[in-house]
């Protein structure tokens, strides 16, 4: 069982609409899509249309984001990016939140909010991003 997998369950059994729901407006025989979603089988999986379908349905994109985050973390290990800590990653990310708080404070200080510092309270904004991106990579890697 991977984060895929979980991810895939989750969609089926954690949405708002129930599993029988879902399986009708796929047109898939409800049985069939739990066993398909079940993340301890190795066979029977959705197919590619069959999990977009699912997220279209039930408004959840787990399943696209645990496939976006295995290939950030599959595309970094193949151009040979070195992988980082979790508890490197984890000052970085609150070093980056610190700096996103103390870019709008002093933003905010004299009572304007000028174009100048939107724009720099936007690159911290990104900036922490990217450390909470590294920081999810970091979990994901841990112990791989």
């Amino acid at each position: 069982m991977d984060n895929l997998d979980t991810a895939i369950h989750n969609t089926l059994h954690q949405s708002d609409m129930d599993a029988k729901a879902i399986s009708s407006e796929m047109g898939i025989v409800h049985q069939v899509l739990v066993n398909k979603a079940n993340p301890h089988t190795d066979s029977h999986k959705l197919t590619c249309r069959e999990a977009l379908q699912m997220q279209l349905i039930t408004g959840n994109h787990a399943i696209h984001t645990a496939m976006t985050n295995a290939l950030n973390v599959a595309s970094k290990a193949a151009d040979g990016v070195p992988k980082v800590g979790i508890l490197e990653s984890v000052l970085a990310a609150g070093k980056e939140h610190g700096d996103v708080l103390r870019s709008i404070n002093d933003a905010l200080a004299d009572g304007r909010f000028t174009l100048r510092e939107q724009e720099a309270c936007q690159r911290e904004i990104t900036e922490a991003i990217e450390a909470l991106t590294q920081l999810r990579e970091s979990i994901l890697t841990h112990g791989n």
